[in-house]
């Protein structure tokens, strides 16, 4: 009798196990594949965002220094009377609207096809879709920087319940470099002061300065 029971108590439990794992195993299965292709596309924006850096940091520089352009294409140092610079370009009222221009357009159009050559990806069926990519140089009065922005759609191979489309992760990837240019301080500066000293006002402080040079120069003879 104690047998018979403990059978079928047995059979009952086993039944009850293998419903359980019916809904289970498909959950965890969802769920791991969802993990998964998290991931890559985690994975896909750290691509991304290498790229996105390294553009920034090279348009910084190309604003920074105008011989760059020429020394890529060259593979020499230019003469310096064979460049076209325009001097005090990092002024905000003198600035190289149109030099800064070409710079956005070229750094732009190498993110865009950098990002589609250097794409990898665990997935065939997860390139990311490219929308809004822009780089930008960002003109103040006293500081600049440069900056790129790109905006990805990164779609699972994964339909939603009920619908044709397909589940997909939006990114804004941005990143923003300062334009530092000692060098190029120094002659705005310069061109300040040269400004400064051509008038009346700058030539009379001139003059007091003079004079205390010329005093302090007697103090210490004596």
């Amino acid at each position: 009798m104690l047998g018979k029971v403990r059978k079928q108590l047995n059979n009952e439990r086993g039944a009850a196990t293998i419903v359980e794992a019916a809904f289970i195993f498909p959950i965890m299965f969802i769920v791991l594949i969802f993990l998964i292709y998290m991931g890559n596309a985690f994975y896909i924006k750290t691509q991304i965002d290498g790229i996105v850096v390294d553009k920034a940091i090279k348009g910084a520089s190309y604003c920074a220094d105008p011989m760059l352009a020429t020394i890529e294409e060259t593979g020499s140092i230019p003469n310096i009377k064979d460049l076209e610079v325009k001097p005090y370009r990092y002024l905000y009222i003198f600035g190289d609207s149109e030099g800064m221009q070409a710079i956005e357009d070229n750094i732009a159009k190498e993110v865009k096809k950098e990002i589609q050559s250097t794409y990898t990806s665990f997935f065939k069926n997860m390139k990311p879709e490219i929308g809004n990519c822009s780089a930008v140089y960002n003109r103040s009065l006293l500081t600049s920087t440069f900056s790129v922005d790109v905006e990805c759609r990164i779609g699972f191979p994964i339909k939603m319940l009920g619908t044709d489309e397909t589940f997909a992760v939006n990114m804004n990837i941005r990143s923003e470099v300062a334009v530092n240019d000692t060098a190029e301080f120094i002659r705005n500066v310069d061109m300040v002061i040269d400004y400064f000293c051509d008038t009346s006002f700058g030539q009379s402080i001139k003059g007091v300065f003079e004079k205390i040079n010329e005093f302090m120069q007697n103090f210490s003879k004596k």
